[in-house]
């Protein structure tokens, strides 16, 4: 690869962003070619500044969108050369690390790893743009270590997840109940805006449809169990005007009762 490594960073937080154009000015071989945290200007920079790399964080809380959305709108993108895609996260779910390596992410760093640093990133991408100058193949589509969970783990959560919904009577028959637990298995690495936006584009879905599918679960399971046998096993909010969890409200009990369980 002939020049700098020009990389696009898509990041909320503005003390990590300091970071990383701290090391990019400090490493020869590599430059910032823009930095934004709207997964729509993202989109934009892309086709304007044609950058070899993409660091993405997943979660834009202070920002606009969210990674997995930008992944799935730059797969659709025409007439582009596509960027090398890291993903830098906090969220540590296995099924969304699926999600964004079948959206096309060649690379997951966990931001909570030991020694975990924009320097690590940074070195990664140089070592990953110099393969690709002797291979021309500037990918390497596989897990990186710092991401691995062990695949007995990702069942035991399943297992645990599949557990509390049968204790408050979500049938497995239902259409929702398949997508609750990958929302709550996604929120189980930390609250994640718009996850059911991550779950649609998991399954192949209308947002709009998993969505309702998932309520309706919640609905029919508070209809149909006695409610001293329902909030034995649900001891979260649950607004005063209605009969039964909102989708959020459910999926962020779950996700936090099962993270405190750990």
């Amino acid at each position: 690869m002939q020049g700098d490594l020009r990389v696009l960073l898509v990041e909320d937080d503005l003390e990590l962003c300091e970071e990383f154009r701290g090391c990019f000015d400090e490493t020869d071989g590599i430059e910032l070619a823009a930095a934004t945290d709207s997964v729509a200007r993202a989109l934009e920079l892309v086709r304007e500044l044609q950058p070899d790399a993409v660091i993405l964080d997943l979660e834009l809380h202070n920002g606009e969108g969210n990674g997995i959305s930008f992944l799935s709108q730059l797969g659709k993108m025409k007439g582009i050369k596509k960027p090398f895609v890291v993903i830098n996260t906090n969220n540590s779910s296995q099924t969304t690390y699926e999600l964004a390596r079948r959206l096309g992410a060649g690379w997951i760093f966990y931001k909570h790893t030991q020694g975990h640093s924009p320097a690590v990133v940074t070195d990664f991408l140089l070592i990953m743009s110099r393969e690709g100058a002797q291979t021309g193949i500037f990918s390497l589509q596989q897990p990186a270590a710092s991401d691995a969970g062990s695949c007995s783990d990702r069942r035991d959560l399943k297992k645990r997840i599949y557990e509390e919904l049968n204790n408050v009577s979500i049938n497995p028959r239902y259409k929702g109940y398949d997508y609750l637990a990958d929302a709550i298995e996604i929120c189980c690495g930390g609250y994640v805006p718009h996850v059911s936006d991550m779950v649609a584009e998991l399954h192949g879905k209308k947002v709009k449809s998993v969505e309702h599918a998932m309520q309706t679960a919640i609905e029919k399971a508070w209809d149909a169990t006695d409610t001293d046998e329902l909030y034995q096993y649900y001891k979260g909010h649950v607004n005063p005007k209605r009969t039964s969890p909102t989708l959020m409200e459910f999926v962020r009990y779950y996700a936090a009762k099962l993270r405190n369980d750990e």
